[in-house]
This record gives structure tokens, sequence and C-alpha cells, in this order.
């Protein structure tokens, strides 16, 4: 979880943090409550098999992507919704009457629990995401959401789109935010029928939000369209650097070329891969110098690498990426593990699956911290030659540049999250946001502007 160590840095300092989710810690740290919303929960994601994406072509893996999200929308809100006011822990919490000075709020496909704060809490309301900042949470702020150089979610075409990109990308953004306004309705029907005494009007609700933590940072996601309520944060979930296994220590220090970091994260199981695609892999790796540290469950090696691979289910990526024999990384584009690359100054080449991943891998091009490779195309060489590239002293130079600039903040990630969370607490207000936030589209679009020039543009001399 990407605040899991702010919530507990807060906790910490003294506040007393309670924090609703699916996972849970036993027992919790000192000053945390967990209450688990995945008790007696029916519904489990079911990742798709890497080998789903050996033919599966880079556009049309977005468009599914996209269709996915559009699709599961209103059965996943009407699920959370309810699992969240149904909840036998949840239940017995609001019996308590508890009262926060702050509740953060996760910003994604779902406001359940938005609706869930405003209607039992009378706290100011932070939103978080572990992305960068969302198409469709723009208007939300009193921002516009620029077509022309904004990456859009589910897109790769990075902050200069050409034409076909800036009409798919507008495309998909209304098909969203007509999304959003049923999943708006699909929560005030469940809070009616599960909690007939709150009156919730959602529109209104989703513009409460007093500041929103956002994981980006311009060194590598770009410069975005900002206001002083929201609040860069990429990079709050690294911790200080622990000392690596002595295994994986004792691997890398006989590394006399250096060492390339290889994982998909923990979502898709690398395990699931084709033969050939593996083929491809080991083949690339035996054909280059370097070691190989592997992240995957289950590989039986070929006689001879297991001094050259070393492949483990489960690994310490940050400490990893951060010790000095490893001068790549492979990998599927997830936002901590491009922000941990940052932070390691650790080149990447990443292979987009789902999600973000798509519109994260381009914004790591067009800042130069690595390349991208579509699955379904990569071939050994191919691996060898985008190896070449990301250990490439250029290539090396320009990430090192990315690391300063990701390192050097007015103030430490996680301290500026603190501060800026006591501010909220002791004000019960933020930094103010556009005043196009309470604006109408027809006042922001100028029309009534446009028709008076246009009239007398009109007018007969």
């Amino acid at each position: 979880m990407a605040f899991d160590r702010f919530f507990r840095e807060l906790a910490k300092k003294g506040h007393h943090v309670t924090v609703i989710n699916n996972y849970i810690e036993e027992p919790p740290p000192e000053n945390m409550t967990y209450i688990d919303l995945s008790y007696k929960r029916e519904r489990k994601i079911v990742m798709p098999l890497v080998s789903d994406f050996d033919s599966l072509g880079p556009h049309y893996a977005r468009w599914i992507n996209f269709h996915r999200h559009y699709e599961s929308s209103p059965a996943s809100t009407i699920e959370d919704c309810e699992n969240l006011l149904q909840n036998e822990f949840v239940k017995e919490f609001l019996t308590k009457k508890y009262q926060y000075d702050v509740i953060f709020v996760e910003q994604f496909m779902c406001d359940c629990g938005l609706a869930f704060a405003a209607a039992y809490f009378n706290a100011p309301i932070i939103g978080f995401t572990s992305h960068t900042l969302l198409p469709w949470s723009y208007s939300r702020l009193g921002l516009p959401f620029d077509f022309s150089s904004e990456a859009f979610y589910f897109s790769n075409a990075g902050v200069h789109p050409n034409l076909f990109y800036k009409i798919e990308s507008l495309l998909a953004y209304l098909l969203m935010k007509s999304v959003e306004k049923s999943t708006l309705r699909i929560i005030e029907n469940v809070f009616k029928k599960h909690a007939p005494e709150v009156n919730l009007h959602m529109e209104d609700v989703t513009k409460n939000m007093k500041m929103m933590f956002v994981y980006q940072h311009y060194s590598v996601t770009g410069a975005r369209i900002m206001s002083p309520q929201i609040l860069e944060v990429g990079g709050l979930h690294i911790d200080k650097q622990k000392p690596i296994p002595k295994n994986i220590e004792d691997f890398l220090s006989s590394a006399e070329h250096g060492a390339i970091f290889f994982s998909f994260g923990s979502n898709l199981n690398a395990d699931t891969m084709s033969p050939y695609k593996k083929q491809q892999f080991l083949d690339a790796f035996n054909k280059l110098p370097y070691k190989i540290i592997w992240k995957i469950e289950n590989i039986t090696l070929p006689a001879g690498n297991n001094n050259k691979i070393l492949t483990s289910p489960w690994l310490p990526q940050r400490d990893i990426l951060c010790h000095p024999k490893v001068i790549g990384f492979i990998s599927h584009g997830g936002m901590l593990s491009l922000s941990e690359a940052a932070h390691c100054a650790t080149p990447l080449i990443t292979m987009p699956f789902f999600g973000d991943q798509y519109s994260n891998v381009a914004a790591i091009e067009d800042a130069g911290l690595g390349v991208t490779l579509s699955f379904d195309q990569v071939t050994s060489d191919l691996l060898v030659d985008a190896i070449h590239r990301i250990t490439s002293p250029k290539m090396q130079k320009m990430v090192k540049k990315i690391h300063d600039l990701w390192h050097d903040r007015p103030m430490n990630v996680l301290d500026s999250a603190i501060y800026w969370t006591e501010y909220v607490a002791r004000h019960r207000d933020a930094p103010p946001s556009p005043p196009t936030k309470q604006s109408t589209w027809f006042q922001k679009s100028l029309i009534d502007v446009y028709s008076v020039l246009l009239s007398f543009i009109g007018c007969p001399q």
C-alpha cells in the first residue's frame, strides 16, 4: 500500500489513526486501528496470466484495459458500497461515534469511501491516490484537463500526443465521465437502501475535498497542471534502505560487470509466462555479461545458469535497486516501481500490462528514465538491445540527473505530507481551490462571451 508508511508515521507522532481497508495487520502498531473490509467478502480479484499478453498488441491491450475499467465500474461500485455499509466491523465502528480531525479517502474508480466520510463525519477530507492525478479528478479540483499535453490514464501517448491519441483520449474521457455520473447515482441509491437516514448529493460531495495527495513528481511524471490544494507525494512509500539478505549480497558482490533486476511486481505471477517467452529472456540473459536477479515463483534454470541468475518468489525490491552493482531494472511499469527506480538512479526497461502502466511508461520515456518494449514483441535480440541502451553511459548519466532532481525537494516528502495533514487539521481548511471549482461548464466555456463578440462581428455597418 503506497500510503502505509505515511499512516504509520502519523501514528508514531502520536496521532490516532483508523484504517478501513482489506489489508489489516495483527497486532496493529501503536495508535493504529484496522477495520477489516475483507471479512466475509466473496469477491476475489483474479489477475490475468502473463501468457495472455503473448499475442496481445499494445493498442488492443490498452483498449481491453479501458473496457475492463469501464464495464466493471458500476457492478464493483455496488459491491464495494454494500460491503462497506453491511460489514459487521464497520457497523460496530459507527456505533462508537468517533470524531476525527482529518479523513483520507482513496480516489480511483469508486467514491463509496468519500460518501461514507461525508455522511458520517464532520471532518475535512483529503483525497489520495497511488497514481498521478486521474483525468476525471481534475474537474473536482476546478482544473481543466488538457488533452494536448496531459498524459491520459489509459494512454501511452505521453505529453506530446498526435491527433489520433488526442481523439482517443477525448473519447475515453467522455466515456469515463459518463461512468462517473452513473456510479455517483448508484452510490446515492445504495445509501438510500442501507442508510435511508443519510441524504447525499454526490456531485456536491465530490467537490468537498480540501486537498489531494497524488503519487507523482515532475522529475518522473512531467509538469502537470497544479493548484495549491494538490500535493505531489511521489516516493512517499520509500523507507530507509535496509541491508539485503546475505545470499543476495554475495551474489551481487561477485557481479563484475553489474546486475539487472527483473520483477513484474506483486500482482503478476511471472511463472505464468509461456515457455517460449521465458526462453527469450533466458537467451537474452546468456548473451550478456550481467548477472540477473529475477522475481519469479517457479522456474527450473538450465544447467550452468545458477551462478548467473538468482531467482526467488519474493525479493526486497527497493533495497536491491539501490545496490551499487544493480545497473538496470526490467519492470511492468507500476508507479511504485518507477518511483523506486528514480529514487535509486536505476534505468528501466518497462513492459506495461494493465492499469496505469501505459501512461506511466510513456512518462518515463519522456523523462529519460528508461525504454519501453511491448511484451508481445519481446525477443531475445530486442531485450539485448534494450539492455544495452539502459546500461549505456548516456542513459546512466541521464538517470543520475533525474535521481538528483527527485531527491532535491524543499522538504522530505514524508515530512511534507505530515505537515499538510496537520495544517488541514489545524485550520479545517486548505489552500484555496481555483474559483472554477464552483463554475458550471457553460461559464468555463465562455460561450456567452463568444456569442456577444460574434454578434458584434456580425452587425452590419
